[in-house]
């Protein structure tokens, strides 16, 4: 791990700071340099054994950033009209069931997860692949974390969820969890657990993501190309919009 976060600090220039934070939503995460603060850091949420795979990872994701020419580096956003969309198709769904609030609030759930996972799975695909070829030595924690994660999303499988929200969200955000169980299947060497979403008909277009995510970039940021590639096909391409990152988020 140590030599994947000095390389990080060779590429931008900048030391990377870890640190545990135990109040974390999540296992861990990074908040890369910008004018404030002229290091990056990495936070973990849990100091146990699987805490230097989750670190691994959030390096592994920085150093794709940083990668990216600075005036090139943009940031995924919402689009108001696609989430009010998203909104008020959960607001019908919940009608009489739910008050207009609390449907309003899982509507809200709904679009700003299948944000996180449009931004988040493709790199990590990226990001898991290069670190089982790069650092042989975190193969363990990484096929425990892997397991993990797969068993953890195939509850999304579930057929109440196709009554709680919209067609569109449900589909996009099963694809984007195949995908990444049937990586995980591969790198881990257990084809069992991608059998779940193969049994549900997500295969070919699980497979379809994945090519993607190893396909030569044409541009100067990977990731945006990727993500976008992704939206095309899961379709939700006009869900969101790109803005750039500088002057707030780099240095």
């Amino acid at each position: 791990m140590t030599r994947i976060l000095e390389r990080v600090e060779e590429v931008s220039g900048l030391p990377v700071a870890v640190a545990q934070e135990p109040g974390l939503s999540t296992l861990a995460t990074l908040k890369p340099a910008n004018r404030e603060r002229q290091a990056h850091l990495i936070l973990f949420r849990e100091d146990d054994e699987a805490s230097s795979y989750h670190v691994a990872f959030e390096a592994a994701l920085l150093l794709r950033l940083v990668q990216v020419p600075q005036e090139l580096r943009v940031n995924l956003t919402e689009k108001r009209e696609a989430r009010e969309q998203v909104v008020s198709q959960v607001e019908k769904l919940h009608k009489g069931k739910l008050p207009l609030a609390r449907a309003r609030e899982l509507g809200l759930r709904f679009y700003n997860g299948l944000m996180v996972q449009l931004r988040s799975i493709g790199p990590g695909l990226c990001a898991d692949q290069w670190l089982f070829e790069e650092a042989p030595e975190l193969r363990g924690l990484q096929a425990a974390v892997l397991q993990e994660q797969v068993q953890q999303n195939v509850p999304s499988l579930n057929a109440d969820i196709d009554r709680m929200a919209p067609a569109a969200v449900v589909k996009a955000s099963r694809g984007m969890n195949a995908a990444y169980a049937f990586q995980a299947a591969e790198l881990v060497g257990l084809p069992p657990l991608a059998v779940p979403y193969q049994a549900a008909g997500f295969e070919a277009l699980a497979r379809e993501l994945i090519a993607s995510t190893r396909e030569q970039a044409a541009m100067g940021d990977p990731d945006r190309e990727m993500i976008d590639a992704w939206a095309e096909r899961l379709g939700i391409a006009r869900w969101y919009s790109w803005q750039p990152a500088y002057p707030a988020e780099v240095c």
